[in-house]
């Protein structure tokens, strides 16, 4: 079945995308953007209490400042967390009762992107309804409003950490030999120390709190870790993003596994143990067709929605299903958390692999995975407007026409970057690579009748 994209799903929103607002610091992103965006923040969601947190980069410490600034302006009170991964703030937000949560971070991207999101008082991403909400107030001011105060609160990492052990007990990890690559970000500060005091054999690597070295390694670029699990003859590697809130994995012999397919080996597993109530899963779009079978196979049942970890979280609460994610790495465990967590996602798999006890290549061996192809297209501004062309709707139509039933392909605009992002999925790859070819080339050649390919545009 193909998924296109249409003027229909796109919400009239200047700056939030799919996760928060992203672009350039200091070009896109500046500094008086990011106090507009508290003070809006502020007058829209009326919060007494913030809590803001940030990734490593060099633009976090400004576009903090100016947001808590902003908020401040409207009477809000704004404690600083620091450094930290963003589920930490979801999960603090939530726990300790604050009006709304604020990461400062750009996730995956690169280091010269930063990015401002919104958590609610549940620990949820806001809607789309509230972003748009603040974007109707970036211009207005408070009246007669008494300043705020900011102030650090150094016992967010800590309080972070109590969580995670409250919820999966301690002392629990020896035997496990684990290479940790935390991308030179936010789970830098908080994974080795937490994994080793777990009882898990540690080695770590992309530990430097440096922003200019962001998702120099991670889940943004695997082999080296790749490398590391098998010089080390670890049990596995784990590799994390920028702000921690996701995870990919690689066996002992240096296989990557991503979150569809560890999602389909472990539900059984943890609806066995009486982890999860019902036999149900929520997938995106970009999911494998091979998780989705063998999980069916097995009695469950599987709901895909848009891409974005927001959406995962919105189905699986108006469903009551309890746990769902995305291929790069977004898990979220109902029971434990509304949001994904790259740090709760690791230990959860070490402690079933631990209570199985096999290795992640045997766990996930039976899980199939289709082949799949994928392509990032550099569009600029135009990455929405491209996707409306007639000529590039009859392309992807052709394209799936020649994959038939069994085949897949999704087209949509990046909601974090200027991309168009290509996948195709289907049994045999040849035709798998000439259908990417084909919708390739239309699209690039449309906009080439824009200027693109090229900087700036």
């Amino acid at each position: 079945m193909a998924v296109f994209a249409v003027k229909s799903i796109y919400l009239p929103m200047r700056y939030f995308g799919t996760d928060g607002v992203r672009g350039t610091a200091g070009r896109d992103l500046t500094a008086e953007l990011a106090f507009r965006l508290g003070r809006a923040a502020g007058l829209s969601l009326k919060p007494r209490w913030a809590l803001i947190g940030r990734d490593t980069r060099t633009s976090g410490p400004a576009l903090e400042a100016a947001c808590s600034a902003g908020l401040a302006e409207t009477g809000c009170d704004v404690l600083s967390a620091g450094i930290i991964p963003s589920p930490a703030i979801s999960h603090l937000v939530r726990l300790r009762k604050f009006h709304i949560g604020v990461v400062v971070s750009a996730s995956h991207n690169p280091p010269e992107d930063n990015g401002i999101k919104f958590y609610g008082p549940d620990g949820l991403k806001i809607a789309p309804e509230s972003e748009n909400a603040i974007e109707t107030l970036m211009d207005s001011r408070p009246e007669n409003t008494s300043l705020g105060h900011i102030r650090p609160w150094e016992e967010a990492r800590r309080l972070y950490q109590e969580f995670l052990f409250s919820l999966l007990g301690r002392d629990w990890g020896r035997g496990v030999r684990v290479v940790l690559d935390c991308a030179h970000g936010a789970t830098a500060t908080v994974a080795p120390e937490l994994f080793s005091a777990l009882g898990i054999e540690v080695t770590s690597v992309g530990i430097e709190l440096d922003g200019r070295k962001i998702n120099a390694t991670g889940v943004m670029n695997l082999a080296p870790l790749r490398e590391l699990v098998r010089a080390e003859g670890a049990d596995l590697g784990v590799a994390f993003d920028g702000d921690g809130d996701r995870a990919l994995f690689v066996t002992a012999g240096g296989e990557v596994v991503e979150g569809d397919r560890l999602l389909g080996a472990l539900a059984p597993h943890l609806l066995s143990w009486g982890e999860i109530a019902t036999p149900a899963v929520v997938f995106t779009v970009l999911a494998n067709k091979g998780p989705e079978e063998y999980l069916r196979g097995r009695g469950f049942s599987v709901t895909r929605v848009p891409v974005g970890d927001r959406n995962v979280s919105l189905k699986m609460r108006d469903m009551g299903i309890e746990v769902g994610g995305e291929p790069s790495g977004h898990i979220i465990f109902g029971r434990y958390a509304p949001t994904g967590d790259g740090i709760l996602t690791a230990l959860c798999l070490i402690r079933a692999l631990k209570r199985l006890d096999i290795g992640l290549e045997e766990l996930v061996h039976p899980v199939p995975l289709y082949p799949q192809l994928r392509r990032d297209i550099p569009a600029g501004r135009w990455k929405r407007e491209v996707l409306e062309e007639g000529e590039v709707q009859v392309a992807i139509e052709e394209a799936q026409r020649a994959l038939g039933e069994s085949g897949r392909v999704v087209v949509r605009p990046s909601g974090t970057q200027p991309l168009i992002r290509v996948m195709v999925e289907g049994p045999d790859e040849g035709t798998l690579r000439a259908a990417l070819e084909a919708i390739c080339e239309v699209i690039e050649r449309a906009l080439a009748r824009r200027g693109l390919p090229g900087e700036g545009s």
